[in-house]
């Protein structure tokens, strides 16, 4: 059987007042209840997917790697099939973690408009990881989940305040999430993943906000220790998956990709190679489109949590807006 465990506790808060309290977050909900999508009959699955139409999210440089405009058309097109079915991978794994995450929001959060969204959230969790295995399905193969992330979620999964849940996953990983989805609606020609792309963005814009406007809320409520042991929980989220360890000095890359590079023809040291070269390049990897930078940092920015004590760490790698 393909699973494992992790020991997590929770301490389950009942809530006996049922009157609005957070206005801004009941009418979330309301929102949230207005906006439900069924990914079984909303998708156009009925259409087929041309994987030359897909568009690689893994290449997102304007001038493609030599070692990819060395390959034939054909595994040009296999090459992007299948790097883009590892990247959704990563993304479905990720709305696994969320559904549960979510399911301990609705046990842990203190105020009833925020357990009532936060229900809402496991049903769109849900809905997401059933869209996301069936559009790989049209690509490839489902590939493991990638240690920062796991790292991750096993963190927020594990984490004793129930602000670091809520800040780990509303504020961190739906702000990527959205992000990236943007990104790749810029890329795509293909039907049925754009529809993928912008229902699901729906939701996530709608998670991100449930964290903004509860953060807001809740984090000046904190005492001093909480709330530093908050900021440092975020820094480490944020560089779970931000960095790349396997690119420090004196450290061999292993990219992940490499059995799909080796399946198509090419070199793995090869394209680990120009990788490295490209990405070393400041303006070059400046010019790309950054989802910590662009959405993260600013997200965490809004709710108070970049302050003296942290800032300097996220200008050092380079995630300041």
């Amino acid at each position: 059987m393909n699973f494992e465990t992790i020991d997590t506790t929770v301490k389950t808060l009942w809530r006996y007042d049922y009157d609005t309290n957070i206005k801004p977050l009941r009418d979330l909900y309301e929102v949230a209840k207005r906006e439900q999508w069924n990914a079984a009959t909303d998708i156009p699955w009925e259409l087929e997917t041309d994987p030359s139409q897909v568009g690689d999210m893994n290449a997102t440089f304007s001038e493609p790697y030599d070692f990819v405009k060395a390959l034939s058309t054909e595994k040009q097109i296999e090459l992007a099939r299948r790097r883009s079915a590892h990247l959704l991978s990563t993304f479905l794994h990720g709305e696994q973690g969320a559904m549960m995450i979510c399911g301990q929001l609705v046990e842990v959060v203190p105020d009833m408009d925020a357990k009532l969204y936060a229900s809402t959230q496991v049903i769109d969790e849900a809905r997401h990881v059933e869209v996301f295995h069936r559009y790989i399905q049209r690509l490839d193969k489902v590939y493991p989940i990638m240690p920062g992330l796991k790292a991750l979620l096993n963190a927020v999964l594990t984490a004793d305040l129930w602000q670091m849940k809520c800040v780990g996953m509303q504020i961190i990983a739906e702000s990527l999430a959205m992000g990236s989805f943007k990104t790749m609606l810029k890329i795509t020609n293909d039907e049925v993943f754009r529809k993928v792309l912008e229902l699901t963005s729906q939701d996530e814009a709608r998670h991100v906000s449930y964290g903004l406007i509860y953060m807001k809320d809740a984090i000046p409520k904190m005492n001093e220790r909480d709330r530093d042991r908050l900021e440092d929980f975020a820094w480490t989220a944020m560089t779970l998956l931000a960095s790349t360890p396997q690119m420090e000095k004196g450290k061999e890359y292993v990219d992940p990709m490499e059995e799909i590079y080796t399946d198509v023809g090419i070199d793995p040291k090869k394209a680990a190679s120009e990788i490295i070269s490209r990405m070393s390049d400041p303006e070059a990897a400046k010019a790309q489109p950054n989802p910590f930078r662009e959405y993260a940092f600013p997200q965490l920015n809004r709710v108070g949590l970049i302050t003296d004590r942290t800032i300097e760490k996220y200008r050092e790698v380079g995630l300041t807006d």
